[in-house]
């Protein structure tokens, strides 16, 4: 979750960044579809019962507070 705070206050031009906001695009394989990593963190963020979490990521302090005392 740290990491995600750090990941989300990179510039847009970064390469950890971009694959965050990656969108799949084309076919996908019969079945259930494969979460992705974004996915999990937002169930996460639900489960804990953190609402804005993107922008809350934004602001360092604010994050380091949720993530470091679990809320």
């Amino acid at each position: 979750m740290a990491w995600l705070g750090q990941v989300m206050r990179m510039d847009g031009a970064r390469m950890l960044k971009r694959i965050l906001d990656w969108n799949p695009m084309g076919r996908r394989i019969r079945g259930r579809p494969r979460k992705r990593w974004i996915e999990d963190v937002e169930e996460d963020n639900q489960t804990m019962g953190i609402r804005g979490w993107r922008k809350m990521s934004k602001e360092m302090t604010e994050w380091k507070r949720i993530t470091h005392s679990g809320l």
